[in-house]
């Protein structure tokens, strides 16, 4: 956290308000800001050939490091405006790129950072999300996406996934992110793949009230959202009935294992009952 508040301090001292986006790109590369003020200015240059180059991030291991700190504790106050600003081509070099992009999966699955936040990203993210999900780095990143997207955004990065569905299923690990994202439901159809997307939402939260009995009696489990008025406790009844149908479902098996062993304990012949009675 010291190594954190000097770098912020020193970078936010040289930044304009309107260019706090380079903050990420400084401690992502390590670099200073005057540095990085140099070589963006050398990207604008054409080559030799006169082909425009390419404003490429460096990426270091410890910049990643230090960003993926950072996430984690909700650092993100000169940070945020940076890696949501970032434009589609950095998003694909940056996730897919061995070293960075752990810092992105960090940021999006830090539970100290807000979601509004996270989905100022993803709204950018979700038109690369083809070129994102066929390497190893990428795949991580588009799941981490989904994980903390809403219904409305899954949707769009749904839809952008099944417009390449053959290329995406040809791929290794493609056709993983396809399968946990349960994108056959989603061909179905909207309504059928929300309902499916709430059902497990529903099955982890029992599975998760099952192994955790001893949260279900904390007080904060009482508390009613006020936006959603008397659905929460419709969730909570369905919940418990899906956990009453679990307990008589293992007592149903118990109980018939118990007749299948009693079942194969061989019978005593009338001869061996009268010799035993004799």
């Amino acid at each position: 956290k010291a190594v954190v508040s000097t770098q912020s301090g020193h970078y936010g001292r040289d930044l304009p308000d309107d260019q706090t986006q380079l903050f990420f790109r400084c401690l992502l590369s390590l670099t200073t800001h005057d540095i990085l003020v140099v070589k963006m200015e050398s990207y604008k240059k054409p080559t030799l050939s006169g082909k425009p180059r390419r404003d490429r991030f460096e990426a270091t291991l410890a910049g990643s490091l230090l960003l993926q700190g950072l996430f984690k504790l909700g650092e993100i106050r000169l940070l945020e405006d940076g890696i949501c600003g970032l434009s589609e081509d950095h998003i694909v070099y940056l996730g897919t790129d061995a070293q960075s992009s752990h810092a992105l999966q960090a940021f999006l699955t830090s539970l100290t950072i807000p979601q509004t936040a996270k989905h100022r990203f993803i709204k950018t993210a979700v038109f690369v999300v083809d070129k994102l999900v066929t390497s190893p780095s990428g795949s991580r990143i588009v799941e981490a996406m989904w994980h903390a997207a809403d219904n409305e955004i899954k949707a769009a990065i749904a839809q952008v996934m099944v417009e390449k569905e053959q290329m995406i299923k040809d791929n290794t690990y493609g056709s993983i992110v396809w399968r946990n994202c349960n994108l056959k439901s989603f061909k179905m159809g909207v309504k059928t793949w929300e309902d499916a997307e709430r059902k497990k939402k529903r099955k982890i939260e029992t599975f998760e009230k099952i192994i955790n009995p001893s949260e279900n009696n904390l007080d904060t489990a009482n508390v009613v959202d006020i936006n959603k008025g008397d659905n929460t406790s419709e969730t909570k009844t369905e919940q418990d009935e899906e956990i009453t149908l679990i307990k008589k479902k293992k007592k149903r098996k118990s109980e018939k294992v118990a007749v299948e062993n009693l079942s194969d304990v061989p019978k005593k012949s009338k001869k061996e009952k009268r010799s035993a009675n004799g």
